[in-house]
């Protein structure tokens, strides 16, 4: 493909990527399958234009004052690429697959955001203005900072799964099939890939040696510190990642229950089961949760989320995002953990988690389920920052994605939640 179709192309897919209910990544598959005649190359530099666009995106509309596609995609790909603003503009020449001629007043309006950044924190940032505070409220002086580096492509890390290999042993085996790895600096599980790779293409995946999970998840298992033979939940299970690192952590002794309220993101659990070696994970039906009830030493509740802390990855979530739909979020976390509490033994512990990085899913949740049980109390735990009850962990602390977990203990004979 021409750069001149690239760029139309880009233009075209970003309305649909910030409005569209499916993942982004998913848009560029249907768009790579649906259009066949783009090779591997133009497929990749289209993502990685596309992906970063939406994570400058609110940068780039507050520098041209304008959200229309063409002209966000030529502002990102000069301040982005480093390409001539005149080339690009000279791409807008309505041949057969390239954009139509922009206006001179476009062109002036071009030439001027190129050069003026944005005034306004939110936009500077590229966060949406009204979440802005709550984000203050969670990360205080670390924002600007913390914001700046989430603008920045994550990276890929797996974690050694402990029952087949040791960390060195996984990154050995990594390595047969030319996979280089570095040992994350404070999270003794994770291995940081080098450059790009196809890891459930490798021997060490196909083995059960790694799991693809970012640091950051690996590091909230690490702090809930689930013990052998213990009992532990974990209550909003997913895809399993968390469960199958905690069963590790219990070296495959004791009972590690998994349960989500949608069966079908359990789906591939029971592969990944297999492949890693978890023989303790059973399966809790909504039904069956009663059973339970003051049962668990550990119930780990990683709760649905605006996911926040995975804009790197997802960076179109951001923006599609309503104070709606946030406020839903709210009602149900609330919902969730306290139904989650109500499994916990006394004397057991209670993890609460998000990818978030908003006080308002994160803090202000805590604070409230605090105030409503009194027979929970905050329980220090070890993290990559030392001793806290709450941990949020982000890239420049952790080098992690954006995670809060908040430990709490739950104290005497009480009744609980």
């Amino acid at each position: 493909m021409r750069p001149a179709a690239r760029l139309r192309t880009i233009a075209e897919l970003l309305p649909q990527a910030l409005s569209d209910r499916q993942p982004a990544d998913r848009i560029m598959q249907q768009w790579g399958r649906q259009n066949r005649y783009a090779g591997s190359k133009d497929r990749r530099d289209i993502s990685d234009r596309l992906f970063a666009i939406l994570r400058h995106y609110g940068a780039l509309t507050g520098r041209l004052g304008s959200d229309d596609p063409l002209l966000v995609a030529m502002l990102a790909t000069h301040l982005l690429t480093d390409v001539a603003l005149d080339e690009i503009i000279g791409m807008a020449d309505g041949s057969q697959y390239g954009p139509a001629p922009i206006s001179a007043a476009d062109e002036k309006t071009l030439s001027h955001a190129a050069t003026t950044p944005p005034s306004d924190r939110a936009d500077s940032l590229s966060v949406p203005a009204w979440l802005l505070d709550d984000i203050v409220a969670q990360l205080g002086d670390e924002t600007d900072a913390v914001m700046q580096a989430m603008l920045n492509r994550a990276p890929l890390d797996v974690r050694a799964n402990l029952l087949r290999a040791d960390r060195n042993m996984a990154q050995d085996a990594l390595l047969k099939d030319d996979i280089e790895t570095a040992p994350h600096a404070t999270i003794n599980t994770a291995l940081r890939v080098q450059g790009t790779a196809q890891i459930t293409m490798s021997a060490a995946y196909r083995d059960g040696l790694v799991e693809v999970q970012d640091a950051g998840a690996q590091a909230v298992a690490q702090i809930c510190d689930a013990q052998a033979f213990e009992t532990v939940m974990d209550f909003c299970a997913g895809a399993g990642g968390k469960a199958l690192a905690l069963t590790a952590q219990m070296n495959n002794k004791g009972r590690l229950l998994v349960h989500d309220a949608i069966k079908t993101r359990m789906r591939h659990l029971p592969e990944r089961v297999t492949r890693a070696g978890a023989e303790i994970i059973e399966t809790i039906s909504p039904e069956h949760l009663r059973d339970f009830e003051a049962q668990c030493d550990l119930v780990v509740v990683d709760v649905p989320c605006s996911g926040a802390g995975r804009w790197r990855r997802a960076p179109e979530t951001k923006w599609r995002l309503t104070a709606e739909a946030l406020t839903d979020l709210h009602k149900l976390q609330a919902d969730i953990v306290q139904t989650a509490a109500a499994l916990v033994r006394p004397n057991g512990r209670l993890a609460y988690i998000t990818c978030s990085l908003l006080a308002s899913e994160n803090d202000r949740q805590i604070d409230k389920f605090l105030e409503q049980n009194q027979d929970f109390e905050p329980m220090e735990s070890d993290g990559p920052m030392g001793q806290q009850a709450r941990h949020m962990l982000h890239p420049l602390n952790a080098d992690t994605d954006g995670l809060f977990i908040a430990m709490m203990q739950r104290v005497g004979g009480g009744d609980g939640a």
